[in-house]
């Protein structure tokens, strides 16, 4: 029977394939790793600080979106008071003119009245002259008769 030997010593080849998966190593670390981990950093690192500063923008927005509202809510309060007092003004001043034109109106009517009721006391006083004239032809006709007989 033969005989297998089987060494404790491990043979010379074990040693350069060590050796050459050593340089291996190195190489594939040097071309490789190290600017695929290089890269892999800048590229986390430009991820990390974007979602920063959009969460940045995002706070700074909502910020602006709030004074925005503020702003429109106290123009709307502002647009409403005006409108209020525009309101009032407005009913104020018809009140007002209405108020003037109805004394104007009575002022007129007045005077119309007093040139009327004048009218009426001339007109009073023709019939009045004109009666009394028809009065005294009457009884002047009646008299004369009278005494004739």
């Amino acid at each position: 029977m033969e005989h297998i030997h089987v060494g404790v010593i491990p043979d010379i080849t074990l040693f350069i394939q060590l050796f050459l998966f050593l340089i291996f190593m190195f190489v594939m670390k040097k071309i490789f790793f190290d600017p695929y981990l290089e890269l892999y950093q800048e590229r986390e690192n430009t991820v990390s600080s974007l979602l920063a500063e959009a969460e940045k923008n995002n706070k700074e927005v909502e910020k602006i979106l709030q004074e925005v509202e503020k702003l429109l809510n106290e123009s709307k309060e502002e647009a409403k008071k005006i409108m209020e007092i525009s309101k009032k003004e407005a009913n104020e001043l018809a009140s007002s003119i209405l108020k003037s034109a109805t004394e104007e109106a009575e002022k007129l009517i007045e005077k119309e009245k007093q040139k009327i009721e004048k009218i009426v006391e001339e007109e009073k006083e023709k019939i009045d002259k004109v009666i009394e004239e028809i009065s005294k032809e009457i009884v002047e006709k009646i008299i004369p008769k009278e005494k004739a007989a």
